[in-house]
């Protein structure tokens, strides 16, 4: 399992497995491959399993929970293509689940950031 906290609030966290949570930063970077700072701050979470946004600098905290945003709803929208078709296991039955993890991250992360 892997999180991501947007706040310390537990409406404000997302728990999923880790496979999907790598698969989102990669999807995520794979849209801002500029950003060098997220980029090394997403491969740091992928060690440690989490990402702890709240604890970050606000400005890059509003950063990167604005990209996860955009990204899974552009995943869910189809405007936006997830890696995960590229994967030897990304079968149908991997990418509904994807994509309802992606539903629920879009529940748990706030509309508006004040990190």
């Amino acid at each position: 399992m892997a999180v991501i906290s947007f706040s310390d609030q537990p409406n404000e966290i997302w728990c999923v497995a880790g496979w999907a949570f790598r698969q989102l930063l990669d999807d995520v970077i794979s849209q801002y491959p500029e950003n060098g700072e997220m980029a090394a701050k997403f491969e740091e979470s992928k060690t440690y399993g989490g990402l702890v946004l709240y604890l970050l600098k606000p400005e890059m905290a509003e950063k990167i929970a604005n990209a996860i945003r955009k990204v899974a709803e552009g995943i869910l929208s189809g405007t936006i293509s997830t890696g995960l078709t590229n994967q030897p296991y990304g079968d149908a039955i991997t990418i509904e689940q994807y994509r309802s993890a992606l539903k629920e991250l879009l529940k748990v992360v706030p509309s508006s950031q004040l990190l």
